[in-house]
């Protein structure tokens, strides 16, 4: 909230500073002006202490400001501050972000608040941000931004008002999972507020109708366990906008040419595997045991990639195994130590679980010629 009493404006953000593109949306009304709208910005220049970002008001808005190319500085400080300059272009504007400027109106951020942070990109999984407007009795508010780092170093920050309560509060989001078109985050409530210390677990999907839906955990670890599960969440339409971005990183690869196996009984391996998260795992596998007068092609359906250590599996595709469901742990750990096995699966879901879970091999061979790779970015 900027400014006191009927002259009062709010303003409700959620933005990424990223390489991959910066996204953001942005709330504002001003009941005095007339004036409501939701825009999405153009640009974002993020540390953290502050953030400048740029947009356009929409053709929704009211005609006395609807084109008009607003810029904003916020200051996460003590007490947060937010001000804006109205660009006479879209060149001037990015340049005010690039490169900060003087604002024509200035505010003391009277209630609420605003966290600007800074976060490597190394190993993120994911991000989600938006502004969700739901419900009408009672009328809620939802702003967030939540990054995925996997199971560990999740971090974000969300704002919740329940403009009935009235109940309005601010809560970092330790635990984060982003999977294609929906996000899942969950925090406690913090001191202060009359459900102080509730774990409260979010989903939020985007799509043609944005939606949002909230449940409740009996505790910070039970919480984590549900967004980690990605659990089922019942979900109403939001008004704003809500974006989830699944990034497409390369988590790990695995290659190689190996034989294995008993003399007059040998096997032999060469394979090239790549683990992705927001991306199709892939990578193909040749096979040879000549004493059984097995050779095989196939490609694999599920890939991970750990320090030393990747897991795969396949369908084998012809010959007297064919249908056969395969999962192979290979483990690197330098030439003459190198080893590998492999265990048949009774379903493709149960080998996607062993690769994801680990698992001991049925068959486990040291590799007596040749040498395999396990690589980690």
């Amino acid at each position: 909230m900027l400014g006191t009493g009927a002259s009062a404006q709010h303003l409700t953000f959620a933005m990424v500073d990223s390489s991959h593109g910066d996204r953001g949306t942005v709330s504002y009304t001003n009941a005095a002006a007339g004036v409501a709208y939701n825009a999405s910005v153009m640009a974002v220049e993020a540390n953290s202490y502050g953030a400048r970002f740029a947009y356009t008001i929409p053709s929704t808005a009211p005609a006395s400001v609807r084109g008009l190319i607003i810029v904003w500085q916020v200051k996460d400080n003590s007490p947060d501050t937010a001000a804006f300059k109205v660009a006479t272009s879209t060149s001037q504007a990015l340049d005010m972000v690039d490169h900060g400027f003087m604002p024509t109106n200035s505010y003391t951020v009277s209630s609420g608040g605003l966290d600007t942070a800074w976060a490597s990109t190394y190993g993120q999984r994911g991000y989600a941000l938006g502004n969700a407007a739901f419900g009408t009795s009672p009328s809620q508010h939802l702003a967030f931004v939540v990054l995925d780092y996997g199971m560990t170093g999740d971090t974000g920050v969300a704002f919740y008002a329940n403009l009935t309560s009235p109940l309005t509060y601010q809560a970092p989001t330790p635990v984060v999972r982003v999977d294609g078109t929906s996000a899942w985050f969950a925090y406690t409530i913090p001191a202060g507020n009359a459900f102080s210390g509730t774990n409260v677990v979010w989903k939020v999907t985007n799509g043609a109708t944005d939606m949002v839906g909230f449940t409740t955990a009996p505790s910070a670890t039970a919480a984590a366990a549900m967004v980690n599960a990605g659990s089922s969440i019942t979900l109403v339409p939001a008004a704003g906008d809500i974006t989830v971005v699944q990034l497409k990183r390369l988590l790990g690869h695995a290659t190689g040419t190996v034989w294995f196996g008993p003399r007059g009984a040998r096997q032999m391996m060469s394979f090239e595997v790549f683990d992705y998260v927001g991306a199709p795992d892939r990578g193909a596998v040749l096979y040879r045991n000549l004493s059984a007068g097995i050779a095989y092609r196939a490609y694999v359906h599920d890939v991970r990639v750990t320090p030393h250590t990747a897991y795969f599996d396949y369908v084998v595709p012809t010959g007297s195994l064919k249908g056969t469901i395969v999962v192979w742990k290979v483990s690197d750990y330098g030439r003459h130590h190198d080893h590998v096995g492999f265990s048949v699966a009774s379903s493709l879901s149960a080998a996607q679980s062993m690769v994801e879970n680990g698992f001991t091999p049925t068959n486990q061979y040291n590799v007596t010629r040749g040498n395999l790779t396990v690589h980690m970015p």
